[in-house]
């Protein structure tokens, strides 16, 4: 069974990176669905081959030992590679588009549109301070100058159980947040003035603050990750240079093993290594491995329970999933107060509702969708703001490698940041959206 795992482990990626080529979806290219592919490569199904092997040690204290479980989640992840690549090939051929579809070449600077951005950064600081008065302790003080333990507590009521609308403070102080600093980082690398280098450290600051207060790791990161996405459009043409990649990932890694030693407490420089590649690689793969453990053994298929409920407007309670399975896998947090979730790759979510039906009919609906929205964004005329939110938007939908996939049905975040990214452009631009050509497909 080692044998056939490896071979198969193997065979997946191969099959993955030779569709992607062949269908012009090049993974040296930034586009929306090979950035899926690839977030779902590294963070829901390389860590199966350490899990599998019982080489992270830190998951199989955390009860990850059953191999056949593991291999089962390696297959399933495997096939929702696979089946997104196909699912965006077919809507490429149906609509009989090119697949590299964003070309940032002719980049306009509209002076409006620098303008309104600036003003988007002033609404990001009131909203910032409004937040910050409602919450009594900000966690990253918290583990600097207390202790890691009480972090822990105020991480939770900054974010899972923090009292009133989070996700309103969450949708400015983050995600829009992230979209100025990315679209100033793009003006100022377009016309290298002071002003926009200001402009973006002062965005930067920022998102920065926003992202670490938490104590989290992940938002930093993506922040970084972000500006270098950015840099690859503006400066490679969307093509990622390999050297400069290597560069990025190194810093990348040392900041991360550096966050591990100071905000969880890990004084070996070597465990804190070993730390970042369990929660990077392994992080999604164990929620996903305790879903199959949790149905339909200990809970039936929820058929569409876990679906949003808008208003109330559907005939049942949403099941809150992801703190389900966490109160099922580690129940002493609700003794200690911690209001955890455990969230998994999409395809655990599918799995949970309809079982293999879910595993196999979904990822290929999401490689449909993904490329369809990769198509609607590339009309849009290139601009900074434009950049800074189509980075946003690779990044928003990676997630599917570490979340659920019904969230993105009522896509509250991204409704309201369309929303605002219309607003702008088109007062920018005399209340007018203005739109590109289609590119012929002899030009993909």
């Amino acid at each position: 069974m080692d044998f056939l795992f490896v071979a198969i482990f193997l065979l997946f990626p191969a099959i993955t990176l030779v569709l992607l080529q062949r269908s012009g979806f090049s993974v040296l290219r930034v586009g929306l669905p090979q950035f899926v592919v690839i977030s779902l490569f590294f963070f829901a199904f390389l860590g199966t081959l350490p899990l599998y092997f019982g080489w992270d040690e830190y998951r199989v204290s955390m009860g990850v030992t059953n191999k056949l479980l593991v291999f089962q989640v390696m297959l399933y992840s495997g096939f929702t590679m696979v089946s997104v690549v196909v699912g965006s090939v077919f809507a490429k051929t149906v609509l009989n588009r090119p697949a590299i579809l964003n070309k940032f070449e002719a980049v306009q600077i509209p002076r409006k549109e620098t303008w309104l951005l600036v003003l988007l950064v002033g609404f990001v600081l009131v909203v910032l301070y409004a937040y910050l008065n409602k919450i009594p302790k900000i966690a990253l003080l918290v583990a600097l100058f207390e202790s890691l333990p009480e972090s822990k507590v105020a991480r939770s009521m900054m974010g899972n159980d923090f009292t009133g609308k989070y996700h309103w403070y969450s949708l400015v102080i983050h995600d829009l947040a992230n979209i100025l600093t990315f679209s100033f980082f793009a003006l100022y690398l377009l016309v290298r003035k002071k002003i926009y280098f200001l402009l973006f450290l002062f965005a930067f600051s920022i998102s920065s603050f926003t992202a670490l207060m938490a104590t989290e790791k992940g938002p930093f990161a993506w922040l970084l990750i972000g500006l270098f996405i950015v840099y690859v459009l503006v400066k490679s043409n969307g093509r990622y240079p390999i050297k400069k990649l290597v560069v990025f990932i190194a810093i990348l890694l040392a900041f991360l093993v550096l966050s591990y030693i100071f905000f969880m407490g890990i004084s070996d420089l070597g465990k804190a290594f070993l730390s970042v590649f369990s929660r990077a690689f392994a992080g999604s793969i164990q929620p996903a491995y305790h879903y199959l453990e949790f149905f339909p053994e200990h809970e039936d298929f929820l058929m569409g329970a876990s679906f949003p409920n808008p208003g109330g407007i559907l005939p049942h309670q949403p099941y809150a999933l992801t703190q389900e399975v966490m109160n099922w896998v580690n129940p002493s947090g609700i003794e200690k107060g911690i209001v955890g979730s455990m969230p998994a790759v999409f395809w655990g979510e599918a799995y949970a509702n309809y079982g293999l039906v879910g595993v196999f009919v979904v990822p290929f609906v999401i490689g449909f969708l993904l490329y369809l929205v990769d198509l609607i964004v590339s009309r849009l005329v290139d601009t900074p703001f434009k950049i800074g939110f189509y980075v946003w938007f690779l990044i928003h939908y990676k997630s599917l490698s570490s979340t659920g996939f019904t969230g993105y049905l009522i896509d509250f975040y991204l409704i309201v940041l369309v929303l605002v990214f219309v607003l702008v452009i088109s007062v920018a631009n005399k209340l007018k959206i203005r739109f590109k050509p289609f590119y012929r497909r002899s030009e993909s």
